[in-house]
C-alpha cells in the first residue's frame, strides 16, 4: 500500500488501523519537516480509503483515477487544498478564507462514488487567521463521510483549537543510512549519495531535490571560493566567476548560497573540534586544513553574511548584486 513510501513505521501502522476501524476520528494532522513525505502518504492513505477495498491495490476504478504515479487525482470524491501562487511576484500566498469558503461550500455534498470524501489541505499552519476561523468551524461541525487530513510543518502556527479537534501524527527524520541507500537505488554515486543524505537531514524529498539539481558542482564553486580566500583582488576574482554571470538564475543562487552555507557550518564543526557531525563528510581532509586559517569569531560572522544573502534572495534582490555583497563581506571577515 505504501512500502514504497520510506521510513513512518508507526505512522503507517496507526493508518492500517485506522482503515480497519468502525468508528474514525475526522480530521488527522501530518506534521514535521518538509520533504519527510508527508503528503506522499497522505495520498496514499487518500487512495486506500477511496478504494473499494481500501487496500489502494490499483484494481478498482477508484483506484485508476487515484493514480498517484502519474498525478491523476480525478477521483470526484478527492479533494487538495493547496496554497496559491502570485502571479507578480511567484511566492506562494497563505491559504485564504476564500478558499476556506469554498471548501465549506463543498461540505454540503455527500459522497458519489465510494463511502468517504477524503480532503487534503497542504500547509495548513500557512492559513490566514481569518481562514483559520472559518476552518475551525467545519472541524467543529464535521460534514458526514468527511475524512480532512491537514498537513503542516510548524504545529506551533496552529490555532490551539484546531489541535484540540484533530490526532496528530508527527513525522521524524528519516535515518540517514535508509536516505543514502534509496538514493542509490535511485543511481545516484555512492560518496554523493551519502553526502546529500547527510545535508538533507533525513528529508528523502530533500535529498531527491539536491540530486536532481546541480548541488554537486555548485557546492564544489563554493568549494573554490573558500579555498580562494583571501582575496587579492576581489573584483577582478569575482568577475570571473560562474555565480556572477548574468545568466545564473534565482534558483541556483540560492542553492549555491545553500551549499556555501552548509561548508561554513562544517567549518565551524571543525574549528570545534566536532569533525565527526560535518555534512561534507567526503572533505574532511579540505575543510579541516581551511578550517586552521580562520577565526571561530570569523566563521560566525561568514555565516551571517550567507544567511543574509539568501533571505535576500528570497526577497528578489538582483542576484549579481546579492552574491558580490556577501563574497566581499565574507572576504573582508576572513582578513580582519
Amino acid at each position: 500500500m505504501w512500502d514504497n513510501i520510506l521510513g513512518h513505521t508507526r505512522q503507517k501502522e496507526f493508518l492500517e488501523r485506522y482503515l480497519a476501524a468502525q468508528e474514525r476520528p475526522h480530521a488527522l494532522l501530518f506534521v514535521g519537516a518538509e520533504g519527510l513525505g508527508k503528503k506522499q502518504l497522505a495520498l496514499a492513505f487518500a487512495k486506500a480509503l477511496l478504494c473499494a477495498s481500501h487496500t489502494g491495490s490499483d484494481h478498482c476504478e477508484a483506484c485508476r483515477l487515484m493514480n498517484l504515479e502519474d498525478g491523476n487525482l480525478s477521483h470526484p470524491d478527492f479533494l487538495l487544498v493547496q496554497r496559491e501562487q502570485d502571479e507578480k511576484t511567484g511566492r506562494y500566498k497563505d491559504i485564504s478564507k476564500e478558499q476556506v469558503a469554498d471548501l465549506i461550500s463543498k461540505s454540503a455534498f455527500a459522497p458519489v462514488m465510494s463511502t468517504t470524501k477524503v480532503c487534503i489541505i497542504e500547509d495548513v499552519d500557512r492559513m490566514s487567521l481569518v481562514a483559520a476561523n472559518s476552518f475551525l468551524k467545519l472541524l467543529e461541525e464535521p460534514p458526514v463521510g468527511w475524512v480532512m487530513v491537514l498537513l503542516a510543518t510548524d504545529e506551533n502556527k496552529l490555532l490551539s483549537t484546531i489541535m484540540s479537534r484533530v490526532v496528530c501524527l508527527r513525522f521524524q527524520p528519516v535515518q540517514v543510512e535508509q536516505v543514502q541507500s534509496f538514493l542509490e537505488a535511485k543511481g545516484v554515486k555512492p560518496a554523493q549519495a551519502e553526502v546529500l543524505a547527510r545535508i538533507s537531514e533525513g528529508s528523502v524529498g530533500a535529498a531527491l531535490g539536491l540530486a536532481e539539481q546541480n548541488a554537486w558542482e555548485l557546492r564544489q564553486q563554493a568549494v573554490a571560493f573558500l579555498e580562494a580566500l583571501p582575496l587579492n583582488m576581489p573584483l577582478n576574482y569575482l568577475a570571473g566567476r560562474v555565480w556572477q554571470q548574468k545568466n545564473f538564475e534565482r534558483p541556483e543562487s540560492l542553492l549555491f548560497v545553500k551549499m556555501l552555507q552548509l561548508l561554513v557550518r562544517d567549518l565551524i564543526m571543525c574549528r570545534l573540534n566536532l569533525e565527526h557531525r560535518i555534512y561534507n563528510c567526503d572533505l574532511q581532509g579540505e575543510l579541516l586544513e581551511l578550517a586552521r586559517a580562520w577565526q571561530l569569531a570569523a566563521l560566525k560572522a561568514a555565516l551571517q553574511h550567507i544567511q543574509e544573502a539568501y533571505t535576500a534572495l528570497e526577497n528578489s534582490v538582483g542576484v549579481r548584486l546579492v552574491l558580490e555583497a556577501m563574497a566581499l563581506k565574507i572576504d573582508q571577515a576572513y582578513k580582519e
